[in-house]
C-alpha cells in the first residue's frame, strides 16, 4: 500500500509539480543539522552575544528557560476543545529551546531532556490530524529536534523519534479529508506545509522518494498563501497572524535554504519581501500595534522580521524591534532561537530609522498608516483600514482606525477575543455569512469598532472598501476609503476621508447619499478615556492628564452620545474602562450629507466652527 501511495504521488506530481519543484537538486541536501543551521552558523550565533546586547540578552533568555524545563516532565497529550495545539506549541518551544541551549553550550543536559520531551510525544496516539495545525507544529518540533540532536541520540530514540515523525506527522497529510490546507489562502497553509516540510526535510534519508513527494506537493500548494500579501505587503489576517502565517513561512524558506541551497521562489515575490515593512509601521509609538482583526494590541520584537534583514542586508527593517529589545520586550516565542541565526549576520552599528512618515498597502485588506516619527512615545499615529468582513480572521470594521496622539491612544480596537470560550459556547464563530452569529460577538461586530452605521446595521461582508485617494501637502495628509459596497442595500453612497492637520488633530468626513428610506446614523469610537458631554456636538475626553474634544459639524439633526456599557453575554471578555462616544444623526430618505468630526485638544469657542477644509469634490 505504501509503494502504491508514493507511485501514485510521484506519477501525479510529474505533470503537476512547478517548475521550482522539478529543478530541486536533491543531490545537495547536507548533513545533519540541516534544518536552518549551515555551516558556520553555531560560531557565528556564539560571536553575535558577545558584540551585541541584544543578542546576549535573548540567548541568556532562551537558555534560563531551557533551565526552567530541565526538572518539569514532558508536555502530556491534552485537548482544548477541538485543539491539540497548545501542547504542540509548548512541545516546539521547549525542544527548540533546549536544542538552541545544546548546540550554543555543548552541555548534554539539554539534550538529553529535548530527547525525553520527544519520546514522550511519540507515544502520543495522534497529533491530532483533524485540527491539522496542530500536527504541523508537533511535526515541526520533532524534526528540529532529531535533526539538531542527531549525533548526540541513541540510534534506538532516532528510530522511535523518525518513526513518529512519519506515521503522526507525514502520513496524516495523505487524509484528504483533513488536509484542506493544501488549498487554503491563509496561515493554515504556510503552518502546516512548513511542517511537513520540516518532517520530510529531517528525516529525508528513511524513505527519500515519499520525502521528496511531499515537499513537492507542499511546494505546489505554498504559493496559494503566498498571494495574500500582493500587491503590497499588507497580511489580511493583522498584525498576530502576519508574526504567526509569516513566521512558519520563514521557517519553510529558510529551511529549504539550509538544508537544499534553494528559496522555491519565495524571496523573488516582491509583495511578500515587502510585508516586513508592512509590520514596521504597524507598531505605533504607544508600543502597541493597530490590531486590527483577531490581534492582540501588544507588541514585542518579532524575530522572523531578521529574516528579511538578512535576505535583503537591510538592518532598518528590524531597527524598532531591536528597540524593543533593548526596552526588555523579547517574548517568549517558540520560534525565538531564529532571532540568533538571522541576526547573527547583521550590523547594526549604522542603521537609519525609515524614513517615510507615510505607508499605504493595497490588496484584500487596504491599509493608510502614518506616524509622525520614531523616536518618542509622544509622536502621532493614525492608520485606518478598508477590505471587508469575510477575510479570514477578519472583524466588521471597514473604515475603522486607531488614533494616537500625545501619548495618547484616544480611538482603540479592541481586539481579538477567546476562541475557545465562544467554540464552547456554541458560536458559529467560523462562519463568516451576513447572518452568521459571529457578528453578534461584541469584540467581533460592527458596534465596537470605530465605524459609521445606518440604523444600527451589520455590514455588507462581502463590500469591499478601497482606498480612492491619499496625499500630502504642506497643510495636511489625508487618506479617503470608499465604503459604498460596505453599506450595499443601505445607502446610494458613503465614503470615508480622513485629514491630519500640520498639527496632527484629525478630522473624519463621512459622505452620505441615503436610499429611498430614512434613517438613523451612528458615528462612534471606543475609548478607554473618560468622556463628558459639552454639548449636542462636543464631547469632551479626557485620559491620562491629556485632554481632547470631540467636533461635530452637519447640516444633519445631531445630538452627542455616550452609549450605556454593552450588554455581555455570559461567554463574552467583559471590556473594562472602554467608552463607546460619538453623535447620533438622523437622514432623511435621498438626502446627501457630509458629517465631519474633528478631534483635537482644541476646544474651541461656544458655537464654534471648524476649520475650512480641503474636502475633495463629492460625487452627487
Amino acid at each position: 500500500m505504501k509503494k502504491f501511495f508514493i507511485a501514485t504521488l510521484l506519477l501525479f506530481f510529474v505533470s503537476a509539480l512547478p517548475a521550482i519543484g522539478q529543478n530541486i537538486d536533491y543531490e545537495k541536501l547536507s548533513k545533519h543539522p540541516r534544518l536552518l543551521l549551515t555551516a558556520g552558523d553555531v560560531g557565528a550565533m556564539k560571536e553575535f552575544k558577545t558584540r551585541s546586547a541584544n543578542a546576549a540578552a535573548v540567548h541568556n533568555k532562551i537558555v534560563a528557560k531551557a533551565d526552567s524545563y530541565l526538572g518539569v516532565e514532558p508536555v502530556k497529550r491534552k485537548m482544548i476543545g477541538r485543539r491539540l495545539l497548545s501542547v504542540s506549541r509548548e512541545a516546539l518551544k521547549r525542544i527548540f529551546y533546549l536544542s538552541y541551549s545544546y548546540v550554543m553550550t555543548e552541555d548534554k543536559r539539554y539534550a538529553a531532556r529535548a530527547e525525553q520531551e520527544m519520546l514522550a510525544v511519540s507515544e502520543f496516539e495522534d497529533w491530532n490530524p483533524s485540527h491539522f495545525l496542530d500536527v504541523g507544529e508537533m511535526t515541526m518540533a520533532m524534526a528540529i529536534g532529531y535533526d539538531w540532536l542527531y549525533g548526540y541520540l541513541s540510534r534506538h530514540s532516532r528510530s522511535i523519534i523518525g518513526t513518529a515523525i512519519y506515521e503522526k506527522g507525514l502520513k496524516a497529510s495523505e487524509n484528504e479529508k483533513q488536509i484542506w490546507f493544501f488549498k487554503a489562502e491563509n496561515n493554515w497553509n504556510q503552518v502546516c506545509n512548513a511542517g511537513m516540510i520540516y518532517g520530510a526535510l529531517a528525516t529525508m534519508e528513511r524513505s527519500p522518494e515519499y520525502c521528496k513527494a511531499l515537499i513537492a506537493r507542499c511546494l505546489e500548494s505554498n504559493p496559494i498563501a503566498q498571494k495574500a500579501y500582493n500587491p503590497d505587503g499588507v497580511y489580511p489576517e493583522g498584525y498576530s497572524y502576519w508574526d504567526y502565517g509569516t513566521g512558519f513561512e520563514v521557517m519553510l524558506v529558510a529551511a529549504l535554504q539550509s538544508a537544499l541551497g534553494t528559496d522555491a521562489g519565495i524571496a523573488a515575490q516582491q509583495s511578500f519581501m515587502k510585508s516586513a515593512e508592512f509590520m514596521t509601521y504597524m507598531v505605533a509609538p504607544s508600543g502597541m500595534c493597530y490590531n486590527f482583526a483577531d490581534s492582540g494590541s501588544s507588541t514585542a520584537s518579532v524575530a522572523s522580521k531578521y529574516w528579511f534583514a538578512r535576505q535583503t542586508k537591510n538592518s532598518a527593517i528590524v531597527v524598532t524591534d531591536e528597540m524593543m529589545i533593548k526596552q526588555g520586550r523579547i517574548p517568549e516565542d517558540r520560534l525565538l532561537p531564529i532571532y540568533m541565526i538571522f541576526g547573527s549576520s547583521l550590523n547594526f552599528d549604522k542603521v537609519n530609522m525609515p524614513k517615510n512618515k507615510v505607508w499605504v498597502g493595497r490588496g484584500e485588506v487596504p491599509v493608510y498608516i502614518y506616524r509622525s516619527g520614531w523616536n518618542s512615545k509622544d509622536d502621532s499615529y493614525f492608520a485606518i483600514k478598508g477590505g471587508h468582513a469575510s477575510t479570514n480572521h477578519a472583524h466588521m470594521d471597514a473604515g475603522s482606525f486607531v488614533y494616537e496622539k500625545d501619548g495618547v491612544r484616544w480611538a482603540i480596537d479592541l481586539g481579538m477575543h477567546d476562541y475557545n470560550r465562544l467554540e464552547q459556547a456554541g458560536v458559529d464563530l467560523w462562519n463568516r455569512g451576513q447572518e452568521s452569529g459571529r457578528w453578534d460577538v461584541f469584540r467581533i461586530g460592527v458596534q465596537s469598532h470605530n465605524v459609521l452605521t445606518i440604523n444600527g446595521k451589520n455590514h455588507n461582508v462581502k463590500g469591499v472598501a478601497e482606498i480612492t485617494d491619499h496625499g500630502e501637502t504642506s497643510k495636511l495628509k489625508y487618506v479617503e476609503l470608499d465604503l459604498t459596497p460596505t453599506f450595499k442595500g443601505q445607502a446610494e453612497q458613503v465614503s470615508r476621508r480622513a485629514e491630519l492637520d500640520k498639527n496632527d488633530n484629525l478630522t473624519i468626513i463621512d459622505h452620505v447619499v441615503l436610499g429611498a428610506e430614512p434613517a438613523v446614523l451612528e458615528w462612534k469610537i471606543a475609548t478607554k478615556a473618560q468622556a463628558e458631554i459639552i454639548s449636542p456636538n462636543m464631547i469632551m475626553l479626557t485620559q491620562d492628564g491629556k485632554t481632547m474634544y470631540l467636533k461635530l459639524r452637519s447640516k444633519l439633526p445631531a445630538e452627542a452620545k455616550i452609549w450605556q456599557p454593552h450588554n455581555y453575554k455570559p461567554y463574552e471578555i467583559k471590556d473594562e474602562g472602554v467608552s463607546r462616544v460619538g453623535f447620533v444623526l438622523e437622514i432623511k430618505d435621498g438626502q446627501m450629507a457630509d458629517i465631519e468630526v474633528n478631534i483635537s485638544p482644541e476646544k474651541g469657542k461656544k458655537g464654534f466652527k471648524l476649520p475650512k477644509l480641503n474636502v475633495l469634490k463629492r460625487k452627487k
